[in-house]
């Protein structure tokens, strides 16, 4: 049994096309990536011991997204996705807060249009 295609000349061409396809698929991601960030330019110091003591300093006052990459120039990963963990948690609560405070906005407008209409 043949398994070739019942059009002539197709099937080469067909598999040209897909393999194309797969591979610019393939390779997007790299196209699309975030370029790699100089730690220590973000840290603004010169060595990874300053790195780490600033970064317990900043993490200490709660600056736990410079803190984290504070951490990520000394060189300390471990500590960095510490930092960076506390640094979304904090963002979520913010939202969080920010969030009903819209909420409750928006309950008092709606109380507002029903008592104009009665």
């Amino acid at each position: 049994m043949k398994l070739t295609s019942r059009i002539p000349g197709t099937t080469g061409k067909t598999g040209c096309y897909a393999a194309a396809a797969w591979l610019s698929f393939a390779a997007t991601p790299l196209a699309l990536a975030d370029p790699p960030i100089d730690a220590q330019a973000h840290c603004d110091v010169t060595t990874s011991q300053q790195a780490g003591w600033v970064a317990e300093r900043l993490f200490e006052q709660g600056a736990y997204e410079s803190a984290g990459q504070c951490y990520e120039a000394a060189g300390d990963f471990r500590h960095a996705n510490v930092a960076f963990v506390k640094a979304v948690e904090a963002e979520s609560n913010a939202a969080g807060r920010r969030l009903s405070a819209q909420r409750d906005q928006a309950k008092a407008l709606l109380r507002q249009v029903q008592q104009s209409f009665r």
